[in-house]
């Protein structure tokens, strides 16, 4: 039955388009030949929307400092020209907005003579999320605008960190994510105007922490995240790669695309702190300046089209 699959050609397809991974190739022009299931999932881009197409306007992925990897960066472009399988680890931009971690890795496709012809890319999810929502116990503890734990449960599992803390005498890192521009979007466009907003950033945020690290809504417009690592530099690196990540995640809203504006701040909390202390003694990863609207950075008072 094997050799039967082997030597069907449409079978085979078949196979490659239900596996669990993600897959596409391009021909030596960079042009998009074949887009699988797992691909449509994770950009949120189906089949006929992107066969035919180049490359570079289909598939968006950055470095954690949102450098796009494009040029000489892309690993596609790199297998193309050096003949060589590369690999490495980068966000994808979802066709809704969010940033996504995935792993990519690139093979050269050779043709007859050793002539190459094009390159596979076989790209999955970098980290494995918990399912935040399973089981009865998060039953009505989940904000129902982003899916993730609401502020009455952020507080309780902040305390029980807090607790934690001061029995085994060690910290963990505390984030606090703001987004702008929101209250002045709402109070122009109604209330249910930002909720692509959170969703986005909230999507972006949990796909960008490892699984062991905690999500959760906190003010209308923020969410707080809490790390298992104590270390200052960790922390303090997390606040700066998530903020960047947040920057390079973008809003489709009635046609028109709008940057994620946000500030993020970080402390490390240690042994006789309370929730309290711990907001007033954060840091800002980065002090937003500048005027969005015009340069599509963060800093200004409103949603930026990106």
């Amino acid at each position: 039955m094997f050799s039967n699959l082997l030597d069907n050609p449409k079978a085979f397809r078949h196979l490659v388009e239900d596996l669990p991974v993600g897959i596409y190739i391009v021909d030596q022009d960079r042009r998009i030949r074949f887009w699988n299931h797992a691909a449509e999932r994770l950009t949120g881009r189906l089949s006929h929307e992107v066969v035919g197409h180049f490359l570079e306007d289909v598939v968006q992925v950055c470095d954690r400092r949102g450098n796009r990897l494009s040029g000489e960066n892309c690993p596609v472009t790199r297998t193309l020209s050096q003949r060589q399988p590369q690999q490495c680890n980068a966000f994808s931009l979802h066709k809704s907005g969010h940033r996504t971690a995935v792993r990519i890795r690139t093979r050269p496709m050779l043709e007859y003579g050793d002539v190459i012809g094009g390159a596979t890319v076989l790209f999955e999810e970098a980290f494995v999320q918990r399912e935040e929502s399973s089981g009865p116990s998060l039953y009505g503890c989940l904000d129902l605008t982003t899916g993730i734990p609401s502020r009455r449960l952020t507080r309780a599992v902040l305390n029980e960190c807090i607790a934690g803390a001061e029995e085994s005498h060690t910290g963990f890192g505390l984030l606090r994510i703001r987004l702008l521009g929101l209250d002045e979007f709402r109070a122009k466009h109604g209330p249910q105007s930002v909720a692509p907003f959170l969703r986005t950033a909230a999507h972006t945020l949990r796909n960008s922490l490892d699984a062991e690290n905690f999500l959760g809504c906190w003010g209308e417009n923020e969410f707080l995240a809490v790390l298992t690592s104590a270390s200052p530099m960790m922390v303090a690196m997390t606040a700066d790669i998530l903020w960047n990540l947040l920057s390079h995640s973008e809003v489709l809203w009635w046609g028109d695309r709008f940057l994620i504006e946000a500030e993020v701040a970080y402390t490390v909390a240690r042994a006789g702190k309370d929730v309290e202390s711990l907001l007033q003694e954060m840091k800002p990863a980065h002090v937003s300046t500048g005027n969005a609207a015009a340069t599509g950075t963060a800093g200004d008072s409103r949603p930026s089209r990106g």
